[in-house]
């Protein structure tokens, strides 16, 4: 079976990756695969605080990775990555980035790696998610808040992608708030999916932030997200088919 290789990045920071996806890993080990969740760099967080997105990450997939390969980088400022390293004197190794992902990928069926802020943030002067992602050779799930705004910068997000030929496997549009949605909101959806007829455009329930990851998985399956990660599994196992190029 080929490895389900997954990349999440936002259109924004909180925006709701995190929460997108400890709901894409609890949906797939629900299905029984072996999970790594990895969050290459985390910046305005030390390693060892137990509320960081890598912590998240690593408990939604059951905990039993290293943390050093799980966020192999951790930065006090919240600032993008490039920016915080240099402030605090300490550069960013790529080479080390790939010795992590492929230690997590080694004992995995599927890899999720979560982006920090948005797509084109930059992690060294030369390096983005982007390149990551392409690096890594990642399908991605575009994460986009449900407000106004959303379409420019979801059909920015998506149009990057492209161009940087990584697949897009869909759009996941985050309630941020319990709040009645206004007419943005309300619309949003069909505007993107219009725009981008070959792209599934999903939407996901705003939830607290206490919610467990099993309800997350649950909710995985109701808000559609399932349909993307059965388009990754078949994308991937179209690619694991072609040959070397």
């Amino acid at each position: 079976m080929a490895m389900i290789r997954l990349g999440v990045t936002g259109t924004d920071t909180g925006v709701g990756k995190t929460t997108v996806s400890r709901a894409l890993i609890g949906a797939m080990r629900a299905d029984g695969l072996r999970v790594a969740a990895m969050k290459p760099v985390e910046t305005g967080v030390t390693r060892d605080d137990p509320a960081s997105d890598a912590r998240a990450l690593a408990a939604a997939a059951g905990g039993m990775d290293a943390m050093r390969d799980v966020c192999p980088i951790a930065l006090d400022e919240p600032l993008a990555p490039w920016m915080a390293a240099r402030r605090a004197n300490r550069a960013i190794s790529v080479a080390s980035l790939d010795a992590s992902f492929e230690r997590l990928a080694a004992g995995a069926d599927a890899v999720l790696v979560e982006g920090a802020g948005g797509l084109l943030v930059p992690i060294t002067l030369t390096d983005t998610y982007l390149s990551l992602f392409r690096r890594w050779s990642l399908a991605a799930i575009v994460v986009a808040a449900n407000r106004l705004g959303a379409v420019n910068h979801t059909l920015l997000t998506v149009g990057a992608l492209h161009r940087g030929a990584v697949a897009v496997l869909g759009v996941v549009l985050n309630e941020t708030d319990g709040d009645e949605p206004d007419l943005a909101r309300r619309t949003n959806r069909e505007t993107i999916q219009t725009l981008l007829p070959d792209t599934p455009v999903v939407s996901f329930p705003w939830l607290p932030a206490s919610t467990g990851d099993t309800a997350l998985a649950r909710a995985a399956a109701t808000a559609g997200l399932r349909g993307l990660l059965a388009r990754a599994a078949q994308d991937q196992h179209i690619e694991e088919g072609q040959p070397n190029r």
